[in-house]
């Protein structure tokens, strides 16, 4: 899912110590400026940098909502044509009817949530911002009009040294605690954790405290989970991309047999509301994984935690009352 990696991506995730003896006069570029996306660098700039992450994540999920909205008012479209075009007809469409009245139905009630979730979250960045919700929506017009979610111009790492450690604002407070010296972290990596064989979680030689010691092996633990989500969500997008480059072609497809008169209108609206169905599942992909990003960037200190975001978590759980009204599109009107 990643097109190029940017000179500043490719920098973060290299040793500390490496990174301390830049020259002094080198500008230092924030983590969030690796999405490359000029809507969020403005959000950022006019938060004033407070709760980076939540602005991040909340955008992002704004983003997203907003596809899901343009994709099922697109299939509402599709279902007032089919309603249209089998009215009067008998076999096979006197029950399809029923299903399309009530396709419809649910169109619009999860159009209603979609809006109203949108809502919440430009209210939400209007007072992260300092700005009305009027203004806002002028800042992010273009944005939101884009189809286009942001992405992390990086490759996901397999694996991080240790060293990231040391920029862990938690791992900074134990050393000064306790006496430590938080940039001598011992050599070794850090690989994403598999939560059921424990692969990936391997003892650690860390000198000092007991209680350093112990806030060390927390906070990699926390590295090590954020890095599995990253890879896990990386490998989803992934997947659904695929799909949507498979269901384009059928639907190309589809439209030339169309034509042939091979098969009816009908028929063709269902591969419509297939492929809509895949853009569906590949936005909120995408935004899982751009999400995860943040996340990530989080876990290795270069943005505060978005574990008290108020809005976006609920993101996926929402998905759960939508994605079943779209999986109703009939399979045996499709590419017959």
């Amino acid at each position: 899912m990643v097109h190029s990696t940017s000179v500043l991506a490719a920098s973060m995730f290299i040793d500390h110590k490496v990174r301390t003896q830049a020259p002094a006069n080198t500008q230092q570029q924030h983590w969030w400026a690796s999405f490359e996306d000029t809507a969020m660098n403005r959000l950022m700039a006019a938060s004033g940098g407070a709760n980076e992450s939540g602005v991040a994540a909340t955008y992002i999920a704004l983003k997203v909502k907003t596809l899901e909205l343009l994709y099922l008012e697109n299939t509402r479209s599709a279902v007032v044509r089919q309603t249209m075009l089998i009215q009067g007809t008998t076999q096979p469409y006197d029950d399809f009817a029923k299903q399309l009245a009530a396709r419809h139905a649910s169109a619009e009630t999860t159009i209603g949530k979609l809006q109203a979730q949108r809502a919440s979250y430009i209210s939400y960045l209007a007072k992260q911002c300092h700005m009305s919700e009027a203004a806002l929506n002028e800042m992010l017009a273009d944005a939101l009009q884009d189809k286009s979610l942001p992405r992390f111009a990086a490759e996901v790492p397999r694996e991080l040294p240790m060293a990231v450690l040391s920029n862990r604002n938690d791992v900074n407070l134990a050393a000064a605690l306790y006496g430590a010296d938080a940039s001598a972290m011992p050599d070794g990596v850090i690989e994403a954790t598999n939560e059921a064989t424990n692969e990936g979680r391997q003892d650690i030689d860390v000198p000092g405290n007991p209680f350093y010691v112990h806030a060390v092996a927390q906070a990699r633990e926390q590295v090590s989970e954020a890095l599995r989500r990253l890879q896990a969500q990386s490998d989803i997008a992934n997947t659904a991309y695929a799909r949507v480059a498979n269901a384009r072609a059928e639907f190309e497809s589809s439209k030339q047999r169309r034509d042939r008169g091979e098969i009816s209108e009908v028929q063709l609206m269902e591969d419509f509301q297939g492929l809509l169905l895949d853009l569906h599942v590949l936005a909120a992909a995408n935004g899982e994984l751009a999400l995860a990003w943040v996340v990530f960037m989080g876990s290795i200190g270069n943005s505060p935690s978005i574990d008290s975001i108020a809005g976006p978590q609920s993101a996926q759980a929402e998905q759960t009352d939508q994605l079943p009204f779209l999986h109703k599109v009939s399979r045996k009107l499709r590419n017959p």
